[in-house]
């Protein structure tokens, strides 16, 4: 039986539509109405789902995300029949293990996130980048307009499989990213949900439809790992990272094939995606804040190595209004009370770090772009309603990497070239599995003075 004392604001059958085709259509839009309306907890059922609890209050996340974290599965909540595609893509990876499977994965990769490991991978970090600077200088003559977020995609896939699979091996990056592009905009919400109503509509007339585009890309993606596994294990060539450390546990016996190829397709979903699209909005924020920008090139160029304060607030600001990762699922596996609020078994649970990161109780102004935000006194507090990386045990294993990469990469590209947007027009967000721009994100980009 539950002990709660508070009933949990329910939205009402009237407004299951508008907010259930919103929850499809615009997520972003659909759950900061829910929240300006309902509060910081706010329940949604919807048939063949069941309820949908959303969180936006920093005592509520760290509940759920740490001091009971064990409470509530991510791969539970993922494992929902809209998101199969991600399911067989990710398999049993870190992104999806649970329990013990996840201690141990955990462990064994924690080693290629220490600073020895992340510091090692600078050598790569730097040919990429002036790669990418021979590639830009060669395209300008006074400025051009160059797709930066396209680029940042690029630079970023190349250093994650050159330091985590094979540092000379010749990849088909620009057929990784396009695949990786077709299938999470295949395997979106929306998108799923026009393939389950196609589904619907033809099953009276006997027509079994089936919904094909994230099967076509995984397809490409599996056979491409395949080959690069057999490859491995056949010793044509050496490994790096990754691939060294679960290359050596295979021949012990410790993994098998199939975790090897979980492990690589859980990197190539989140290993260099969110941090490419943090950079890339940094970026962007810099071009539009020329000023701030201007603070940033000032303060790089009197010391060559970090800390660069000012360039950090920028990139915390970033990921606050544009959080890579902008929700976090979770499953909840047995009753509990939240602050008096009883949330019953296998009820879905929603964090939106977007909705959190713009909560009018802890953040002044909270749309607008200021870097004060992360001022130590300003953000005093805040560990909770600041969430780019997650929190608790389950926080991003990658985010020192994502850190190291950031400040290598940004003040490189700071020294060499200076931003400018191509119109005043704010990017409109893709909530994507991934958050991206509607539009790619292009820059004006001309070479530093």
């Amino acid at each position: 039986m539950s002990t709660a004392e508070k009933q949990i604001p329910t939205i009402r059958s009237t407004k299951l539509f508008k907010y259930g085709f919103g929850l499809v259509n615009n997520p972003l839009k659909a759950i900061s109405d829910i929240i300006d309306n309902y509060g910081d907890i706010a329940s949604l059922k919807i048939s063949k789902i069941g309820s949908i609890i959303f969180l936006n209050h920093p005592d509520y996340v760290k509940h759920v995300l740490k001091d009971n974290q064990d409470n509530y599965s991510r791969r539970k909540a993922v494992k929902q029949p809209s998101f199969s595609a991600l399911q067989d893509l990710l398999g049993n990876g870190i992104f999806m293990s649970d329990g013990e499977d996840w201690e141990q994965q955990h462990k064994m990769l924690r080693n290629l996130f220490s600073p020895i490991s992340i510091a090692s991978t600078l050598p790569i970090i730097e040919e990429e980048l002036l790669l990418v600077t021979k590639r830009w200088q060669t395209q300008i003559t006074t400025s051009s307009i160059i797709d930066v977020e396209q680029e940042m995609h690029l630079l970023m896939l190349r250093i994650m499989l050159r330091t985590h699979v094979c540092s000379n091996l010749v990849f088909p990056y620009h057929d990784i990213l396009d695949t990786l592009k077709s299938f999470m905009n295949a395997s979106n919400s929306k998108n799923i949900f026009l393939a389950q109503l196609k589904a619907f509509i033809l099953k009276p007339f006997g027509v079994k439809y089936h919904y094909r585009k994230p099967q076509q890309s995984l397809e490409w993606m599996m056979a491409f790992v395949d080959k690069l596994i057999e490859d491995l294990l056949h010793a044509k060539y050496v490994p790096n990272g990754l691939f060294a450390i679960m290359l050596t546990d295979y021949n012990n016996g410790i993994v098998s094939k199939q975790d090897i190829k979980d492990q690589l397709l859980n990197f190539l979903f989140a290993g260099f995606d969110t941090t490419s699209t943090g950079i890339t909005f940094t970026l962007y924020n810099l071009a539009a804040y020329q000023p701030i920008q201007q603070l940033v090139k000032d303060e790089i160029a009197v010391t060559k190595s970090q800390p660069f304060y000012t360039l950090e607030k920028v990139i915390k600001e970033t990921l606050r209004l544009y959080p890579p990762v902008w929700s976090y699922a979770r499953e909840a596996i047995a009753d509990d009370i939240i602050d008096g609020f009883y949330i019953p078994a296998k009820t879905l649970v929603l964090i939106s770090s977007y909705a959190l990161h713009r909560h009018k109780d802890f953040w002044q102004n909270a749309d607008a772009f200021n870097i004060d935000n992360f001022e130590k006194d300003n953000f005093k507090g805040k560990n909770f309603v600041y969430i780019p990386f997650g929190q608790g045990k389950r926080m991003c294993i990658g985010r020192a990497l994502a850190d190291y990469q950031m400040m290598a990469i940004l003040p490189h590209l700071l020294r060499t070239f200076h931003f400018t947007t191509v119109n005043e027009k704010k990017p409109i967000i893709n909530p994507n599995i991934i958050i991206k721009a509607t539009k790619p994100i292009k820059l004006r980009v001309s070479l530093a003075s």
